[in-house]
């Protein structure tokens, strides 16, 4: 029998393949008038909890995992391409792709990995540039920022005005996810080290938001990061 964290890795795996095809999508083969900036960090660090902060200072925010999961949703063009490719045993009755069995599935197949991008990348890329085009048109001086964990493994960072990397102790991001429910112990410690460390993260990070304590005091850090952007448009 599999442990949970090989189970937990391959379903990390499959999510990884989907931010990496996210990370591909940036600023540059676009150009947009207001800065575009990536929120990045290790699982539990506070990635969301910072992108809200922005908005509430005026930012737009884009969540990359919930576009990433959009474009495979019941019903879209990229869940019919994963059905015609892999069949019907990667979705259930409703048509949910099932991520597990996807995951195992990317886990041990390179071929498939390089299918799934190629089926998908485009989708993700034309969702991604609709909604910087509506932004565009809204407030076209506006900032926008961009929740993508595994920046680091999609190794795109550049393709962005700026990178902001979330940070917080291990024990405190474990701690977290244990507390919010969704996972165990062992399950939140295989889903950060199969990510790269701070370390890594780091080296193209512009800025650094240290999430581990007060929540005043990130958001004290959001403002004085937002203020910047707006003042430097």
């Amino acid at each position: 029998m599999q442990s949970a964290g090989c189970r937990v890795q391959r379903i990390c795996s499959f999510i990884a393949l989907l931010y990496t095809l996210h990370s591909t999508l940036c600023t540059g083969a676009e150009v947009f008038p207001m800065p575009v900036i990536a929120i990045t960090g290790g699982i539990g660090s506070g990635k969301s909890s910072v992108r809200k902060m922005f908005e509430e200072f005026g930012a737009y925010g884009i969540d990359a995992d919930e576009l990433a999961r959009k474009v495979v949703e019941p019903g879209t063009e990229g869940a019919g391409k994963l059905l015609e490719v892999f069949g019907p045993d990667f979705f259930d009755d409703e048509g949910n792709l099932d991520r597990r069995q996807m995951a195992r599935k990317v886990f041990g197949d390179p071929g498939a990995r390089r299918t799934i991008e190629s089926l998908l990348h485009p989708l993700i890329r034309s969702a991604e540039k609709d909604l910087l085009e509506e932004f565009t048109q809204r407030t076209p001086d506006a900032v926008v920022v961009v929740e993508i964990p595994l920046l680091a493994e999609g190794g795109r960072s550049k393709e962005y005005d700026g990178v902001i990397l979330v940070t917080a102790p291990e024990d405190v991001r474990v701690s977290r996810l244990v507390e919010a429910g969704k996972y165990d112990y062992d399950e939140a410690a295989a889903r950060m080290t199969s990510q790269v460390d701070d370390g890594e993260r780091e080296k193209f990070a512009d800025w650094t938001v240290d999430n581990g304590g007060d929540r005043e005091e990130t958001k004290k850090q959001v403002k004085k990061i937002y203020q910047a952007l707006v003042s430097s448009r």
